[in-house]
């Protein structure tokens, strides 16, 4: 028992294609999926239309398997038995199944033919046609152009026209901030509808410039112009973001563009130097503040064969910096000091005319942790670096060091008493602390007062406070006022004196006892590195360590310092151990702007210490004094 079946297709010339296989099987299907023994490509036949089932005697029983029923010489029913010798024909949408007795006993020969046109039909082949929009829309040639057109009159004309009427306002709150030291302060998104020049945007703006994500012409001043420096300084002043260096030295200590890159440069309008070359916009919300390190060591690593007469160092990468170089005072004063930019290779000192030993300061065991014990000064008996260092709001360096704030706790200035008052010296104004003591004196001779003491002027022992005193006060007369304040006075000022635990004292050589005695001028450096910038803040822990023991991981040798002088700076090998290149696998990355800044002051990094002035050699990129 088998099926035999004859496909028939006719050919464009009037042909006839027959493809016959043969089912040895007693049961078919036909229907337009592939999976079918009979597939008719017809969009009018259900995936499985119909099932052929062979009969004894025979006869083929076909049944409706797709829920539309069959038509069998006219009459349409869903199952019918059929003798095979009668030739029954079986229509199927545009189809017609034809069955007759097979070649083999027992076979049923099935022979399937399209009998409607395939342009009348929905088969396969017409199916792109049937369902096709070509006779409603345009043609594709129309279509595209129309595209086109569209495209340049939102992408093109539309913007163009746009910045043509628009009235620029650079945002008050933006212009003031930009107005600031370091003025980059993070803006708003600027609200408003769509702006037809937004088109062109390429991304985010950054953080600072977000309250200009509405009006590209505050930056885009003209179409197809890139953005200018004008456009910059408009809010950025140069007041308050100086230039690197004076624009002469800039252009012979770049390293210029060549090949490709300046021919592009040249033919774009995109001038080396221009402030876009560094600070890239639409690159999301810190995009303007990123910078490469190669765009600094690019000129850096060798500045000194282009602008021979510099003083800055040549630094190719972070490995190869040279040694830190601290600012130092040489000659203090009150007014002018001089300082003094020296490398911390080989122990510089620094002449800041104080005298303070930091071992003795620090000491645990010695008479100053036993008077700190004593007077409860500090919290673990013993001074800190935290006792005289104190951390200034923004944590980046410490408050001024001052006699009132830092040391008059040990080193107290009383001279006498009073009563119940105890009078104290000013400090620093060697004079006025002469014609007090005389004033005190002779008073005393003229108009004497029970209970009134001297307290002991002479350097004491640490721990022995200045009411070890001696008996009440008796003058005769007031030439005795006036020599014991002189001896006063001179024995204030005295090597063993009160001043001389921290100043130098010197002898002017005035026969008025008033005038004889000057302290030595005393300069403190606020900023040893003013070239880069530092956050003590965040280095308030080292590997576990916080408190003092973070302190001197750095500041080595300051627990055995015996002199004022020891500049007690970590040098650049130190600041390796943690901190390395972006393409080091070290503790922390670091790049140029880590320490540095592009302009000179801004956000803190690279500029002045804050009192005094340096001198002008040490401008950056200044030529070396002759």
């Amino acid at each position: 028992m088998s099926f035999i079946v004859r496909q028939v297709a006719r050919r464009a010339d009037g042909g006839d294609i027959v493809r016959t296989r043969s089912f040895a099987a007693a049961e078919i299907t036909v229907g337009r999926g592939t999976d079918c023994d009979i597939q008719l490509a017809d969009l009018g036949i259900m995936l499985r239309h119909a099932r052929l089932s062979l009969l004894s005697d025979g006869r083929v029983a076909i049944e409706a398997t797709g829920g539309i029923p069959l038509e069998i010489d006219g009459r349409f029913v869903n199952r019918a038995d059929l003798d095979v010798a009668s030739g029954p024909a079986i229509a199927m949408a545009s189809h017609r199944l034809t069955l007759a007795p097979g070649d083999a006993p027992g076979s049923v020969a099935v022979t399937a033919e399209r009998v409607i046109a395939a342009s009348d039909a929905a088969d396969a082949g017409a199916e792109t046609g049937i369902f096709s929009l070509q006779g409603t829309i345009p043609g594709k040639r129309r279509m595209a152009w129309g595209l086109v057109l569209l495209v340049l009159m939102v992408g093109l004309a539309l913007p163009i026209w746009s910045m043509t009427r628009r009235q620029t306002r650079l945002p008050d709150a933006m212009v003031a901030a930009a107005a600031q030291p370091g003025g980059a302060v993070a803006q708003p998104v600027a609200a408003g509808g769509w702006r037809p020049d937004s088109v062109w945007s390429s991304g985010p703006l950054s953080a600072a410039h977000a309250g200009l994500a509405q009006d590209c012409g505050a930056c885009h001043q003209k179409a197809f112009v890139s953005v200018t420096d004008g456009a910059c300084v408009a809010c950025h002043k140069p007041a308050t973001l100086p230039a690197h260096a004076a624009a002469d030295r800039m252009v012979r200590g770049r390293l210029a563009a060549t090949g490709a890159a300046a021919a592009l440069h040249q033919g774009l309008n995109l001038p080396e130097g221009r402030c876009a070359s560094c600070h890239k916009e639409h690159e999301g919300p810190r995009g303007a503040l990123l910078v490469a390190a190669n765009f600094c060591t690019d000129c850096h690593a060798g500045l000194s064969t282009r602008l021979r007469d510099t003083a800055v160092a040549d630094v190719p990468d972070w490995a190869g910096h040279p040694q830190f170089r601290a600012t130092v005072v040489r000659d203090p004063s009150p007014t002018r000091p001089r300082f003094e930019r020296v490398s911390l290779a080989g122990r510089p000192r620094e002449n800041n005319g104080l005298v303070y030993p930091h071992e003795l300061h620090l000491s645990k065991t010695n008479s100053v942790a036993n008077m700190v014990r004593r007077q409860g000064l500090a919290a673990n008996g013993a001074l800190g670096c935290g006792d005289c260092h104190t951390p200034d709001s923004d944590g980046i360096g410490f408050k001024p060091i001052t006699m009132e704030g830092n040391c008059s706790a040990c080193h107290d200035l009383a001279f006498a008493r009073d009563g119940g008052v105890v009078r104290t010296l000013p400090h620093g104004k060697p004079q006025q602390v002469a014609g007090i003591v005389r004033d005190f004196y002779l008073a005393q001779a003229f108009s004497p007062r029970a209970g009134v003491q001297r307290l002991a002027f002479e350097r004491r022992l640490p721990g022995q406070r200045a009411e070890a005193v001696t008996a009440d006060l008796r003058l005769t007369s007031p030439g005795e006022a006036r020599l014991r304040a002189d001896a006063a006075i001179t024995g204030i000022f005295s090597p063993r004196g009160v001043c001389a635990d921290c100043h130098a004292v010197i002898d002017t050589g005035a026969a008025d006892t008033a005038r004889r005695h000057a302290i030595a001028p005393v300069t403190l450096t606020d900023r040893y590195l003013p070239k880069g910038a530092f956050v003590h803040r965040k280095h308030r822990s080292q590997d576990g360590r916080t408190g003092d023991a973070a302190c001197i991981s750095c500041h080595k040798g300051t627990a055995v310092s015996k002199a004022a002088s020891d500049v007690l700076l970590p040098p650049v090998s130190q600041c390796r151990e943690c901190h390395g290149a972006t393409t080091v696998k070290t503790r922390v990355a670091a790049t140029c702007a880590t320490c540095h800044a592009y302009h000179p002051g801004a956000d803190g990094h690279g500029g002045p210490p804050a009192a005094p002035a340096l001198p002008t050699q040490v401008a950056l990129l200044a030529p070396r004094s002759r």
